[in-house]
């Protein structure tokens, strides 16, 4: 029987940015648990602000639900970091877990997003809508893993649907539109023309005025290829570059994805 009884969490996190004196400021943000934000940190005269989001409970379960808002003001820089991977709980009440993230970035402004590992458990139900809105000379660089469970467990693709639903906006245009949905209830997702075998999907996306002067076949001809890592990269309109990776393997794929973000980081 399901369990109608828990409460459900509403995580809010609304974080602001702008630049003062020089640095990079957080004058406003809002804080509902189990969402909450580091205050600003910086490496040593760098005016960028670093910003740890953190989720207290441990994860989201059974109809929870985040919503994250990010604004940077004209020429403002953040990097935003997650504390942890992000796990999805067990949906024993048959709801779904919602995550909402919404950027908007102003003129020249910059923004980064380190990937984590977001991991669905055995009979999680997840949706996260992602919206980037960006300004045409501002700067973002955004990464993602969605993992296949906990694998070290042995629950591999036991999950019941997991949906992602990914938008780019630059000056008011659509750019990009990436949605994702895995139900491995009904689609055997290991099968050939789905992830032919990967379990875990990588994914960089950066837009910069400067991605136009990037060599991309340079930067593919840097990507390591091998058994059970796949990649690929494709320029896009609107001065935007997508990186997309496949594995079977979480941490070569991880480290490949860093070497990436920090080559296209020291590009633009």
């Amino acid at each position: 029987m399901l369990n109608q009884s828990r409460a459900i969490h509403h995580g809010k996190l609304d974080m602001a940015f702008e630049l003062r004196r020089g640095y990079t400021r957080m004058p406003h943000v809002f804080q509902q648990p189990p969402l909450k934000a580091s205050r600003e940190l910086y490496e040593g005269k760098d005016p960028t602000a670093t910003v740890y989001i953190m989720e207290s409970s441990g994860g989201m379960v059974s109809g929870d639900r985040n919503d994250i808002t990010v604004k940077l003001a004209p020429d403002s820089r953040v990097r935003l970091v997650q504390q942890s991977a992000l796990k999805i709980y067990p949906s024993h009440t048959g709801d779904t877990c919602h995550f909402t993230i919404d950027v908007d970035l102003a003129e020249r402004s910059r923004l980064e997003w380190m990937p984590e590992v977001l991991i669905p458990f055995v009979d999680a139900k997840f949706q996260v809508d992602t919206t980037l809105r960006v300004a045409g000379d501002a700067t973002v660089l955004w990464g993602e893993i969605v993992a296949p469970g906990r694998e070290k467990r042995g629950e591999i693709f036991d999950y019941q649907s997991f949906r992602s639903n990914f938008k780019i906006f630059v000056d008011d245009e659509l750019i990009a539109f990436d949605s994702l949905h895995f139900a491995p209830q009904d689609v055997a997702l290991g099968s050939i023309g789905i992830l032919e075998g990967a379990m875990y999907v990588g994914s960089i996306w950066l837009v910069s005025p400067n991605a136009k002067d990037i060599d991309l076949r340079a930067l593919q001809e840097t990507l390591r290829f091998e058994e059970g890592l796949k990649a690929g990269m494709t320029r896009l309109e609107g001065n935007a570059i997508h990186c997309r990776w496949l594995a079977v393997d979480q941490w070569t794929m991880q480290e490949e994805m860093k070497c990436v973000y920090a080559l296209l980081a020291d590009m633009v």
